[in-house]
């Protein structure tokens, strides 16, 4: 392998959209060749137009080019290869991407700082089939009149990304198949909003709805209507209040998701951060929770990180709700599920990570692993626990000993 660039270059970030999801639904064997059909297009599509692969793990790539021009082109060839490639039924990966241009230095072949991590960000902002490119890469493009072959950027508006605080513009590359620029536009999330006051869900509506990405589909007043109203306009997320009259916030939580795979993601809405109802909503199938006095930022990711099929979890607030409220037997009668046995020595490990409520770059450094490997190793966790997703990981966690109240 050359000399990896330095100095102004452009990094090209992919990952597959909801692969947690996908891996469950199709298995590890099939997943395994998804995977490696997957990995072989985005690193033809990178070397045919010069750019360097930096790593390839799991279900992520990371490239650099010395040009912007290249990095657009070659996204663009890759998603084209990937629409194109004969996937079976239901098993069709759906990648994001996301292209950033800033200064860098290679370092024991690899780079590090805030250009690596501003494209990280865009590209977990990115809906799958989708190309998001920063406005550092669209001024290069404009500053040396590069030609993209076809392609086109459309401004995408401002977005705020994890870890930034002040928003960052984005444009979209369309133009990159037989997909017209409609079909590319970031996925519309819609979103119920539960609560027994009319003026916080006015409040509420009134935040989501200044977001181009979300869609509020209803309200409901209690758990009954809540039912009701999903079962009828079937929204991607539902903001879910604890206490309510008539059928509460936790049992309409299990009239929704109980012996259900699929189903809308619940975000549980509390005054409190430690209410005995939130332990047993998250034992129930919600994907985490907020305080209603969250800031409004806050909220908006929250429900575009569950709508991806990610869990909300906030280490310090869930360890302290599972440490308050967790209910099992002594030690000398429990015993661990058999399922435990299916974890590999590693997977035990980063169950214990998560349990303790560590986030994805807090287990890498911890284990010395990328955040990449940590993303994967959770992945098959889940579907050998044959778990909803990170809450329910952490719940089980306690429940069967795999750490101990207290522990940190």
């Amino acid at each position: 392998m050359s000399a990896l660039p330095s100095g102004l270059v452009t990094f090209l970030m992919t990952d597959i959209e909801a692969s947690t999801e996908l891996l469950r639904r199709v298995g590890r064997e099939s997943y395994a060749k998804l995977l490696e059909t997957h990995q072989t297009i985005l690193v033809e599509s990178v070397q045919a137009f010069g750019g360097h692969l930096v790593d390839d793990q799991g279900d992520s790539t990371f490239s650099v080019f010395e040009r912007p021009s290249d990095a657009v082109r070659a996204a663009g060839a890759a998603q084209r290869s990937l629409a194109a490639a004969p996937w079976a039924a239901e098993a069709t990966p759906r990648v994001r991407v996301g292209i950033h241009t800033g200064e860098a230095t290679p370092s024991g072949g690899r780079y590090h700082g805030l250009a690596v991590h501003r494209a990280a960000r865009i590209c977990a902002d990115a809906t799958g089939g989708q190309i998001l490119v920063s406005q550092s890469t669209v001024s290069v493009l404009e500053d040396t009149h590069e030609e993209l072959a076809g392609h086109a950027l459309v401004d995408a508006g401002e977005r705020r990304l994890k870890d930034f605080q002040d928003p960052v513009r984005v444009h979209q590359v369309v133009g990159v198949g037989g997909d017209e620029p409609e079909a590319l536009e970031r996925r519309r999330i819609g979103v119920l909003i539960v609560d027994d006051q009319s003026l916080v869900r006015a409040g509420f509506r009134m935040i989501l709805e200044a977001e181009p990405d979300i869609d509020v589909v209803g309200e409901a007043g209690n758990g009954e209507e809540a039912v009701a109203a999903a079962r009828n306009r079937k929204p991607d997320v539902v903001l879910m209040d604890v206490r309510m009259p008539n059928v509460d916030g936790l049992e309409a939580t299990r009239r929704l998701l109980e012996g259900q795979d699929e189903g809308p993601r619940i975000l549980i809405l509390t005054t409190f951060d430690l209410d005995e109802y939130v332990y047993e909503a998250l034992r129930a199938g919600a994907s985490g929770f907020l305080l209603k006095d969250t800031p409004p930022e806050q909220l908006v990711d929250a429900i575009r990180t569950v709508s991806n099929g990610d869990a909300l979890l906030s280490p310090a607030i869930t360890r302290r709700v599972i440490e308050e409220f967790v209910r099992r037997p002594p030690e000398s009668v429990r015993k661990p599920a058999l399922a435990l046995e299916e974890l590999t020595a590693r997977e035990l490990e980063m169950l214990r990570y998560v349990a303790r409520g560590l986030s994805n770059a807090e287990i890498a450094k911890a284990a010395f692993v990328s955040q990449t490997t940590v993303k994967t190793h959770v992945a098959h966790i889940l579907m050998k626990l044959r778990l909803r997703d990170r809450v329910q990981a952490v719940v089980f966690a306690y429940e069967n000993g795999v750490v101990a109240l207290g522990e940190s």
